[in-house]
């Protein structure tokens, strides 16, 4: 009898947009993972990586270009913020934000998500996954993130 075990790490993202209190859209998009990610859990299974797994801020910028595994930093970082909530919900985290609508009014064109030493400072910590997205952003629009993050075996 021949085993097959595959482990593959996942993240989903459902942005919901609300102006003025109404939910006017709900975006569902698959993220692009990060090299830098994939070899801090790998050195963490070998007990190499020192780097943090835990998920510390969300940011948002304007920079429209493709997301790749070789990602680093956003191109062009407005905003970030910590987590409202994160849970384990059986094979996934959730993990929410909520962009009130004084926050990041700008064209949101790409999301990041870091880890590590991760700090309120621009591009800081290890960028575990990048999305990019068109958003027009205003103050009078709230945008709440939610990333789910399988594992799946």
């Amino acid at each position: 009898m021949k085993l097959k075990s595959e482990t593959r790490l996942k993240g989903h993202w459902t942005i919901e947009v609300r102006k003025n209190g109404v939910l006017v859209d709900t975006i569902e998009i698959d993220n692009q993972l990060t090299e830098a990610y994939r070899n801090a859990v790998l050195g963490h299974l070998a007990g190499t990586s020192s780097v943090d797994l835990e998920i510390k801020y969300l940011a948002v910028g304007t920079d429209n270009t493709p997301a790749t595994a070789q990602d680093t930093a956003l191109g062009a970082e407005i905003f970030r913020s910590v987590p409202t909530a994160k849970t384990v919900v059986g094979t996934y985290t959730q993990t929410y934000w909520v962009l009130t609508n004084a926050q990041a009014n700008d064209t949101l064109r790409e999301i990041g998500v870091f880890i590590g030493n991760a700090s309120s400072t621009p591009n800081s910590g290890t960028l575990m996954s990048r999305i990019v997205i068109a958003l027009e952003k205003n103050d009078t629009m709230e945008v709440t993130f939610i990333r789910k993050d399988y594992v799946l075996i």
